[in-house]
């Protein structure tokens, strides 16, 4: 009887019952299935932050970009038909025209005729500049460079500080054209859609004058026109 007694007991230690295996599968399958949402949520929060970090990369890349470009503007003045002199700036609400360096993808040399605007496609908005060399025509698209510098925005719009008129105190504008001067100061602004998350950091830039404003360009001499 003793013997038989430890043999059972022996059985009995020697492997799991049906029921202590079935708690054991079903306690696996919950870590299992714990450990997987955690690595999900993980991915996406991963995700998420990279492309956040991406997309502010891309900000600060084109304000920094933007920043240059304008920042360096050529203020060149043009008389058409003996009258007043202009400068080559044209600012509106949602398009900004100047004449500035070259970039450096075409070597850093000579003047870039520079239009940064707004284009509509269909239901989307896109920050785009254009480039042309300076004695080429905007319109001819073959001597022209497209960059879309942010897509997808909800909108963006241009605007200008300086006086109205000599002696002046300086006020914000959203009009500067056909002026015999540049403005202190240009601020853009773009928004963007509220679930992505992406934001524009108040951007202001000051000219920084690198040409003699009473400058009446000659084409033909490639310099200031009695001079």
């Amino acid at each position: 009887m003793t013997d038989y007694t430890e043999q059972a007991k022996q059985e009995s230690e020697a492997g799991f019952t049906l029921v202590e295996l079935l708690v054991a599968l079903a306690l696996f399958s919950l870590l299992t299935t714990v450990l997987f949402n955690n690595v999900q949520f993980g991915l996406k929060t991963w995700n998420k932050t990279s492309h956040g970090i991406e997309q502010l990369d891309r900000t600060v890349v084109v304000q920094d970009l933007l920043r240059r470009l304008i920042s360096n503007l050529y203020p060149m003045t043009i008389s058409e038909n003996g009258g007043q002199p202009v400068v080559k700036f044209d600012g509106s609400r949602e398009t900004l025209s100047f004449l500035g360096n070259a970039p450096l993808v075409a070597g850093g040399a000579g003047r870039f005729q520079y239009r940064l605007w707004v284009e509509r496609s269909g239901a989307q908005r896109n920050l785009v500049l254009t480039s042309v060399q300076e004695l080429g025509a905007p319109e001819n698209q073959s001597m022209s460079a497209k960059t879309i510098l942010l897509s997808d925005i909800v909108g963006a719009d241009f605007s200008y500080f300086g006086p109205a008129r000599a002696h002046e105190a300086g006020a914000w504008t959203e009009n500067w054209s056909r002026r015999s001067d540049i403005p202190r100061l240009v601020r853009i602004r773009v928004a963007f859609d509220e679930i992505e998350g992406r934001a524009w950091p108040e951007f202001v830039i000051a000219p920084h004058v690198l040409a003699d404003v009473g400058c009446v360009y000659d084409p033909i001499t490639m310099g200031c026109r009695g001079r």
